[in-house]
């Protein structure tokens, strides 16, 4: 991140210096050497120097009309770089932001709009591009980036300009260039060390009319044969902007293309409007984040085939072979086909296992395989569907069951002992397929997994998919498993299980939909809270059962009448033998609790049906799942309660990739072919997967879920509203006594933490590596194997300090990297893990 010291610049007012230093994240040094403030005189004297001498009287004094057009102007910020035709001099043509902006002039209706015009450009002048200049330690910032030698001489001007850089930049075409809207912007990418050029517009990289348009000549020094240019323009919502970036970007990029060069086009997620807001916005993560979305982008035929056909929800491809709207699927569909695939694309709580349930009933001697991708959805099915539950019966016994439920993550069991089943059923089938081919937990064995999915899809009779928001890629899938030429049988609902108020919290923090919660439940109201973190979920229960409350409470009570009772499930406990009798039976445990807080681990197929909780609560980290995901969450609970979401404006982490084609890529240059054996064609070198099919849907299906968890505010609000929901804005405030609140629930959690595995019983190797096989842990016993792990790795006593410096195994990865950074060449360093690597 650039630095931010105070302003030393005397040219620089120091609200522009804030606006570039801290609003915009560029450098200090590069900000003085491009940017002057001006007052005054100084105004006309910059912005007007191209008028030719009719445009001023005898005297030499601007005739009344221009003086009256800029009297607004008292002062300004003026930016302007170097004449690539001028052998990299100054030049005299520049842009300029006025503190007072004039308003624009409608021309039809010959009045004053309310749009304000932010920049101002010299009239009477053809528009150039901005090449800012640069100080010595951005120019070595983009030389190690691409890893292009710097001159053994170069000269450093009184003012700390670095002569020579744009010329190293033309010389070097292996040095991309990305083009951007505005100098404040150009300047952000060039403090990060990429060299950034500023278009004053969205259309000003390119001149001329459409059939006859060229690269604008003061980009053609860059465009050497094979040059990248980066195209990065704002983030835009209307849609009428939207068609404007668009046709500027596709055309810009196609004068570049008749260069010779190669164009991409680098996506903002949003919702921040441009790369400098971006940058500001996260803050420390910044540097990563950027380099992700910059290596994730857009061919140019990539980034219109994506701008004319919005990221896919639901089905596009396949059309249904039947359409109903109705309540409950079993009302109006009476018969399944007897072989094939057949899909249920039905809204949540339409009785998609209760058609399923029907099936069973009527056809006892069908066998029957029930395939899903949590634990607690299958026991759930399991109940309702009459099948034996994997965990109950020794694995070599499950052929024996007529019909048998089964997690994904352990169908490799069943590779010895393989046999046809008439129907598989697989719920949730969009989570399903993006659990199998993305989750941890599936990663050991993948391979396998998919062999015998494979050959279970392949040779049942009857596979029924139901997902309440199934997708072509998840069809696709599938029937690229079955015989040649199967198509699929579709059955649509189209009834909504919508019709909510959904209050909707924009804040840049939780803390005001946890002082609602707070306040609800002081109230009285049993409320039902689900998020996709566990860390926050048991910071709350921390902070509900064991710190004092948020609000004074005058009521006379005694404590133990006030008592909340509150229930927390999540991966930590969700294995529990008394959480296990809770999820299945749900519908009568919540009768004796105010709060229940859920996260992902409660799983999809848990139906609450009974009416209990007076509203459902949302807050949503954009940490790992999609908007469907979290709306899957929401409708737990099937009853017509208002709910109250929050979603974090952006992820965390910053930014993930979304371009299926450079995830592939990315996966076949790392050889991270744990499920898919890797090939080369023998014509073209290229690599490849035998089971490429799986890898391009995993590749799809990531590209989706990060597009859906970059944009996850954005995207679960439109997707509530598309499901029949009324949006009520709840405002974007924070809550301090909220906020402190939960922090402090935070530390005292950490606290407890590391004094418990510090105290933990002490365990050997086999102990530790048979648990991490087992798909639940007892506090204990995960507290045991994290003591073992930290012991093991720091060779040392573990007390509650080195827990806390350790960080979940955080430290030992830096230390390693430090070791890499360190280490001689040809050294063997050891990882983490306990791999061997050999320093280059």
């Amino acid at each position: 991140m650039p630095a931010t010291e105070d302003n030393n610049n005397n040219d620089l007012a120091q609200n522009h210096y804030h606006e570039w230093v801290k609003g915009s994240a560029v450098d200090p040094a590069l900000v003085a050497l491009n940017v002057r403030s001006l007052s005054g005189s100084q105004v006309y004297e910059y912005l007007l120097y191209a008028l030719p001498q009719s445009a001023r009287r005898n005297d030499g004094r601007l005739r009344e009309g221009n003086l009256r057009r800029y009297a607004h102007i008292n002062s300004a910020w003026w930016a302007s770089g170097l004449d690539p035709h001028n052998d990299w001099l100054p030049m005299d043509w520049g842009r300029m932001k006025p503190d007072n902006p004039r308003l624009e002039w409608d021309k039809e209706t010959q009045q004053q709009t309310q749009k304000s015009i932010k920049y101002e450009s010299p009239p009477e002048t053809p528009n150039r591009v901005t090449y800012l200049r640069v100080p010595l330690h951005i120019w070595k910032l983009v030389s190690l980036r691409y890893d292009v030698p710097m001159p053994e001489l170069i000269t450093i001007t009184e003012s700390g300009e670095a002569i020579g850089f744009w010329a190293w930049v033309m010389a070097h075409p292996e040095i991309p260039v990305f083009l951007t809207e505005g100098e404040k912007k150009a300047g952000c990418l060039l403090s990060l060390g990429y060299v950034a050029i500023a278009l004053p517009g969205i259309w000003n990289g390119r001149v001329g009319k459409e059939d006859f348009e060229r690269l604008h000549p003061d980009l053609v020094p860059m465009a050497q044969d094979g040059r990248k240019f980066i195209i990065l323009f704002d983030y835009e919502t209307k849609p009428k902007t939207q068609w404007q970036v668009f046709q500027a970007t596709r055309r810009t990029g196609n004068t570049i293309v008749d260069n010779n060069c190669e164009c991409v086009v680098a996506l903002l997620p949003g919702p921040e409007k441009g790369i400098d807001d971006w940058v500001v916005a996260l803050g420390s993560k910044a540097e990563k984040a950027v380099a992700t979305m910059i290596a994730d982008a857009l061919t140019l035929s990539e980034y219109q085939k994506r701008f004319f056909f919005k990221q896919p929800r639901g089905l596009k491809k396949y059309k249904p072979n039947i359409t109903v709207n109705t309540r409950y699927l079993s009302q109006v569909i009476h018969t399944l086909p007897k072989s094939g695939v057949v899909c249920l694309a039905s809204d949540m709580g339409t009785g998609k296992t209760e058609l399923l349930a029907i099936l069973r009933k009527e056809n006892p001697e069908l066998s029957f395989l029930n395939n899903g991708h949590r634990v607690n959805l299958l026991k759930n099915l399991s109940d309702r569907l009459q099948t034996a539950m994997y965990s109950a019966i020794s694995c070599g016994d499950w052929s024996k069951a007529k019909a048998l439920s089964i997690t994904v993550d352990s169908l490799y069991k069943m590779a010895n002992d393989l046999q046809a089943y008439d129907i598989l059923f697989i719920d949730e089938a969009c989570q399903y397929v993006a659990h199998l081919l993305k989750s941890k937990t599936c990663k050991e064995h993948r391979g396998a997994i998919l062999e015998v999915l494979e050959y279970l899809v392949y040779n049942a009779k009857l596979v029924v998919l139901a997902d309440a928001h199934l997708d072509d890629l998840t069809i696709d899938f599938f029937i690229k498993m079955r015989p040649e030429g199967e198509k699929p049988y579709i059955i649509k609902n189209e009834y909504r299980s919508g019709g909510r108020q959904v209050h909707w919290y924009e804040g840049p923090n939780s803390s005001a939909i946890v002082a609602m919660f707070h306040a609800q439940l002081m109230l009285g109201q049993k409320l039902m809270l689900v998020s996709d973190s566990k860390r926050f979920i048991k910071k709350l229960e921390r902070a509900l059962n064991g710190l004092e409350p948020l609000l004074d409470d005058d009521t006379p009570e005694s404590e133990s009448d006030r008592q909340i009772k509150v229930w927390a499930i999540h991966s930590d406990n969700s294995g529990s033998e008394e959480n296990v009798i809770f999820i299945r039976e749900i519908n009568v445990a919540i009768k004796d609790i105010d709060a229940l807080l859920t996260t992902p681990s409660l799983g999809t197929g848990v139906d609450i049906s009974t009416y209990h909780f007076d509203a459902v609560f949302g807050v949503f980290h954009a940490v790992s799942q999609s908007a469907t995901e979290c709306a899957q969450q929401l409708w737990r609970y099937r009853h017509n309660v208002a709910l109250h979401v929050w979603v974090a404006p952006r992820p965390p982490f910053g930014y993930a990739e979304t371009n299926a084609r450079y995830i592939k890529e990315k996966i076949l240059q790392k050889n991270e072919m744990t499920a898919f054996l890797i090939r080369i064609d023998k014509e073209t070198g290229k690599r490849g997967a035998e089971k490429d099919w799986a890898l391009d849907t995993s590749c799809q299906i990531e590209a989706q879920r990060n597009w859906s968890i970059n944009n996850l505010r954005s995207d679960l609000r439109s997707l509530l509203e598309e499901m029949g929901n009324t949006i009520v804005p709840a405002g974007d405030g924070v809550d301090d006594g909220a906020q402190k609140w939960m922090k402090a629930a935070g530390v005292a959690i950490d606290e407890e933490h590391y004094r418990k595995v510090a105290n933990a019983k002490d365990i050997d190797r086999r102990t530790y590596t048979a648990r991490q096989h087992q798909d639940y842990l007892k506090p204990e016993e995960a507290l045991e194997c994290e003591k073992f792990r930290i012991q093991d790795t720091y060779g040392m006593s573990v007390t509650p300090e080195l827990v806390e410096q350790d960080d979940g195994g955080r430290l030992i990865k830096k230390i390693v990297a430090l070791e890499a950074i360190l280490a001689a060449p040809g050294e063997a360093i050891t990882d983490d893990q306990g791999r061997e690597f050999v320093t280059p």
